[in-house]
């Protein structure tokens, strides 16, 4: 199975997403092409081939990179990467119909992005790219607060650094095009068997979750499934059934990986004696990044391996 490496890189302000937005566009002969963009990716495409273009079901998608001067402080080789839909519109019925089935189309290329570029497409969870700086801005989800008047009033009259709103922008270094890959994933993904739909679904639920908590608690369901999916009847068994590109990345073994899912507390059993209530202890650093790492690695491996397509692992480092 051939394994592509990629590099995701992250500087230390900006934004990043995806929001489905379309608007019509009257052109002659009365035709009416209704248009979704997706939000701007930042990523260095290093791939001499032509950007892809093409159809999905009835409707035409394309990519396209632009080098922006912005990103010139991390590399002049970043830019802005999006996907545009476009199709025919004729009346109210067919594009109110057309704009539910795109949006099943961007549903499908989210998932698919994951095998893809190493992420879901509409959202790239720092957490997997690596360790960040946040700093608090004073809000919080449905309140108001002063905390910007009461930090200037604390620091008036001192030396001090005032940080902007708090935004994190992540950007990824692609040898290739990545839009041909996720359409191959997406077919692929259509016809699969319900336990590999279940673990992709468990993989994208954990790098698309707000809090940590509930990332761990996906990864280990799908750690779970993947881990009855690999060959072999010990862990030691399945470990060496990976090949050398993937079992050389591993930063612990798979036996050590399992073990923390069931005796860590931010996993899926809290309690470690029940007769006295003891809890299981937290993880470490290194337990947390191995975890994130290893799990997230070795799903894709088997992800991929079940869909026949070759492995995208990402370069964190």
């Amino acid at each position: 199975m051939a394994v592509y490496l990629y590099s995701p890189r992250r500087p230390p302000q900006g934004g990043l997403g995806l929001s489905i937005c379309f608007k019509t566009i009257r052109h002659k002969m009365s035709k009416t092409i209704l248009r979704y963009k997706s939000n701007s990716k930042v990523y260095a495409i290093k791939c001499d081939d032509a950007p892809y273009c093409g159809k999905i079901n009835r409707f035409s998608i394309s990519e396209e990179f632009v080098i922006n001067d912005k990103f010139k402080n991390i590399s002049p080789d970043f830019g802005d990467y999006q996907l545009t839909i476009e199709t025919e519109v004729n009346d109210t019925k067919e594009i109110q119909s057309k704009h539910f089935e795109i949006q099943t189309v961007i549903q499908e290329l989210d998932r698919a992005w994951m095998y893809a570029c190493g992420h879901p497409l509409n959202k790239k969870v720092l957490s997997f790219v690596g360790p960040y700086l946040d700093f608090p801005d004073g809000n919080i989800g449905g309140w108001t607060s002063n905390y910007r008047e009461a930090e200037k009033e604390l620091n008036k009259g001192k030396a001090h650094i005032v940080i902007g709103p708090s935004r994190t922008i992540s950007h990824s270094v692609l040898p290739y095009w990545p839009l041909k890959t996720a359409i191959t994933v997406r077919d692929a993904r259509a016809s699969a068997r319900e336990d590999i739909l279940t673990l992709i679904d468990l993989h994208f639920f954990a790098h698309k979750v707000e809090d940590s908590y509930s990332s761990f608690l996906f990864l280990a369901k799908a750690m779970e499934l993947a881990q009855a999916l690999l060959p072999g009847k010990t862990d030691d068994k399945k470990e060496k059934s990976l090949p050398d590109e993937i079992r050389s990345k591993l930063k612990t073994s798979l036996h050590n990986i399992m073990g923390l899912a069931n005796t860590r507390y931010e996993m899926r059993h809290i309690v470690k004696e029940k007769q006295n209530c003891t809890l299981h202890e937290r993880m470490n650093s290194f337990e947390i990044n191995a975890y994130r790492h290893d799990a997230d690695m070795l799903i894709r491996f088997v992800v991929c391996q079940k869909l026949a397509i070759p492995v995208m692992i990402p370069n964190r480092e």
